[in-house]
């Protein structure tokens, strides 16, 4: 059986991403069939960009990218669209309330993609600082939400941030 493959090459040839048939992203190093494989990011929030883990169905790395610069415009395409379907982070926009409810505190928010309900434990160990004003917020189910520039936030999100931060 033939396979449609969108085939995408990396700028130094060494490394080439595709969708199989089914849409599956596989690779190939140094013409080798690496075969399926997945995107890891080991700085997910940071560097959402850079420092990517290419990784085999067994889970070993083959391969390791600083940057999404060093790939050709088809591949920093392939692999952002990749990145995305398993880095789903919603940016909360809008905090429509903040209750505490024993130990946990209730968030209703508005985030990229739409409205969400969550809890966190200790707003300490919930909540991490990644810059003067972004922070992610990890919720009770594992989830991670992102929160950039505080300072864009309207007033009442603002007092409810500050209700807990």
């Amino acid at each position: 059986m033939m396979v449609a493959r969108r085939e995408v090459w990396a700028q130094d040839q060494s490394l080439r991403l595709y969708r199989n048939g089914i849409g599956e992203l596989e690779a190939e190093k140094n013409r080798e069939t690496i075969g399926k494989v997945r995107l890891v990011l080991t700085f997910p929030v940071t560097k959402p960009e850079g420092y990517i883990s290419v990784r085999s169905a067994l889970d070993q790395e083959v391969h390791f990218i600083l940057s999404l610069d060093e790939l050709d415009k088809k591949s920093q395409s392939a692999a952002r669209e990749e990145l995305q379907r398993s880095y789903l982070i919603p940016e909360i926009i809008k905090i429509m309330g903040i209750k505490r409810r024993g130990r946990n505190w209730l968030w209703e928010v508005e985030t990229t993609y739409g409205r969400i309900s969550f809890r966190i434990d200790q707003p300490q160990e919930s909540i991490d600082f990644l810059s003067e004003n972004d922070y992610t917020i990890k919720d009770t189910e594992g989830r991670r939400y992102v929160l950039r520039d505080i300072t864009r936030l309207d007033k009442q999100s603002k007092l409810y941030w500050n209700k807990i931060n």
